[in-house]
């Protein structure tokens, strides 16, 4: 039997609300807290790009994901991260 990637439970960290003209981001208003560096899902768990930056108010950010494909077919919908597993210390 071949061996699958094992994969986490994702969660929702928004919807796409533009692509910055500037930079090219996907600009998300935050459901969710996530890291800097997180790998961005689509509903297919296809891998969309990463979190780039944090801006706007504590009470609701908005968050720039740096997209590895073309953004603009993002626009209104909703994206995924990873849950992350937390390491025991020893």
């Amino acid at each position: 039997m071949p061996h699958r990637e094992e994969r986490g439970k994702t969660h929702s960290i928004g919807t796409v609300m533009h692509v910055s003209k500037s930079t090219g981001q996907l600009i998300v208003r935050a459901k969710e807290e996530v890291s800097i560096g997180d790998f961005v899902y689509d509903s297919h768990r296809k891998r969309v790009g990463a979190v780039f930056d944090f801006f706007g108010p504590v009470e609701a950010p908005y968050i720039a994901v740096k997209p590895h494909v073309n953004g603009a077919e993002f626009v209104g919908a909703e994206l995924f991260v990873e849950e992350r597993r937390r390491e025991r210390r020893r």
